[in-house]
């Protein structure tokens, strides 16, 4: 897992399409050409090589190997790591369009993603059927701050036993969206400094890809 802190990278990732490129790279682990990433992501092969340029210059792909189809030069390219984890930490107000696109993108693509899969699917009669195909849960509590802790622990390792998951190409595809945050209670906009002095600060925030 690599943790993005600079705002070139940060703005660099702020595409829904160079987001897409970087899931798809990761999520088999093997190397890909244009043409292959086009078909996975039903796009246009002639739009991804900007992005791709621009992921390549973020040192966030790199190019794999090379070969000769047609008398055309192929590149294969690989993600430079395995996921994401971006905090804008100090850069908070130079990246706050960026996280915003970022979040955003990565909501709507898998909401767009969820919904195609739904719509092809044939409905399950039997219920645990039914949730292997997929499952939507909406949590919402006020829980003390140390069962909330201890909540967010096992939630990131059960994420990183999944990151560990060794690749099956004739295994089962799987499509997740983790999300957790706690907001701010209502009316509540300062921060108390060490001094006691309350000022206007946005928390950093982070985002995981």
């Amino acid at each position: 897992m690599r943790t993005v802190t600079d705002i070139d990278t940060i703005k660099a990732l702020a595409d829904p399409t160079r987001l897409a490129i970087l899931r798809s790279l990761s999520r088999d682990r093997v190397p890909k050409s244009a043409k292959e990433l086009a078909e996975d992501l039903d796009q246009p092969q002639t739009k991804l090589y900007r992005h791709l340029k621009v992921l390549q210059e973020a040192g966030l792909i790199e190019a794999a190997e090379t070969r000769v189809v047609s008398g055309i030069v192929e590149t294969k390219y690989r993600a430079m790591q395995a996921g994401l984890s971006i905090n804008p930490g100090e850069n908070i107000d130079a990246t706050r369009e960026a996280m915003h696109d970022i979040i955003a993108g990565s909501l709507n693509d898998y909401r767009d993603r969820m919904l195609r899969a739904v719509e092809l699917d044939l409905p399950e009669l039997d219920e645990e059927s039914a949730k292997k195909r997929g499952i939507v849960m909406n949590l919402s509590a006020t829980v003390s701050e140390a069962n909330a802790d201890d909540f967010q622990q096992r939630l990131e390792a059960l994420i990183a036993e999944f990151d560990d998951f060794p690749r099956d190409p004739d295994g089962v595809r799987v499509e997740g969206l983790v999300s957790w945050f706690r907001p701010k209670p209502a009316g509540q906009t300062d921060q108390t400094d060490q001094t006691g002095q309350t000022e206007d600060r946005p928390d950093p925030g982070s985002a995981s890809a």
